[in-house]
């Protein structure tokens, strides 16, 4: 009896599906997501660069008054312990001009020309000063306290501005104010060279630093002082409505 032939199933060929490749580039979504996550990233980056940059203003401007009262100490080791006076009017200088205290302490800070009316000392101008004129044309943006005035006719300290002090009457240094930073005075490029307690009192009495008139708070709200001891501290507004009064700003606390 014949063998039986026995078929193979027939093979069912795979269903061939059109491919469905994707297209290139971004969809408008995608495109929208990846533009506001560059721009959170490039706002945070610009911030920290910004606050680094002012911090850096900060320090430079810190480091500048530090110098400046290291001169003006100088200075009064060279002139039988006197400091300069606030304003050596020209009748007794003899000079073609007033002096004020930062003329006259050239010597140690030089200024940027020869003649006797030249800029002071780049030390003079913070970085953070903002001012009518271009920085490089500014002269100085920091002003003294009446701790360096000298005793009027009766003899009462840090009321001269023309009269010269001597250091040693500074009883309270560490807490005196001396060198302080200063608004421009009209549109001269300068600050006001020297302050009364009479023009300062009315500062102190703003509530907001941005009301102030002569105190210039340009380091966030918060301004660089230079101490009667040679140190700087940062201060605010509220600060120095709390510590400073007339005797205090005259040097006689």
């Amino acid at each position: 009896m014949p063998t039986p032939i026995r078929l193979a199933p027939p093979r069912i060929a795979a269903p061939v599906f059109p491919s469905r490749r994707r297209r290139g580039g971004f969809t408008l979504v995608e495109l929208l997501t990846v533009i506001a996550i560059i721009g959170v990233l490039a706002g945070i980056v610009i911030t920290s660069m910004g606050r680094a940059r002012e911090a850096a203003r900060t320090a430079q401007c810190s480091s500048g008054l530090r110098q400046i009262a290291m001169a003006m100490f100088l200075y009064t080791g060279d002139n039988k312990g006197f400091l300069p006076a606030g304003t050596i009017p020209k009748e007794v200088s003899g000079l073609a001009g007033d002096q004020q205290w930062s003329k006259q302490i050239r010597s140690y800070l030089p200024q940027r020309g020869t003649t006797l009316t030249a800029q002071e000392h780049p030390l003079f101008v913070c970085p953070s000063a903002e001012y009518s004129k271009p920085i490089s044309e500014v002269s100085r943006t920091y002003f003294a306290s009446a701790a360096i005035f000298g005793p009027n006719a009766n003899g009462t300290l840090g009321q001269d501005v023309k009269a010269p002090r001597k250091v040693e009457t500074l009883t309270e240094r560490p807490r005196t104010p001396m060198i302080l930073e200063g608004k421009e005075s009209g549109s001269s490029g300068a600050s006001q060279s020297v302050y009364n307690w009479t023009t300062i009192s009315a500062d102190i009495a703003k509530t907001s630093p941005k009301d102030t008139v002569y105190l210039d708070f340009r380091h966030g709200e918060r301004m660089n002082v230079a101490f009667a001891d040679g140190s700087v501290r940062s201060q605010t507004l509220a600060e120095m409505t709390a510590a400073y009064d007339k005797l205090l700003w005259e040097g006689r606390r």
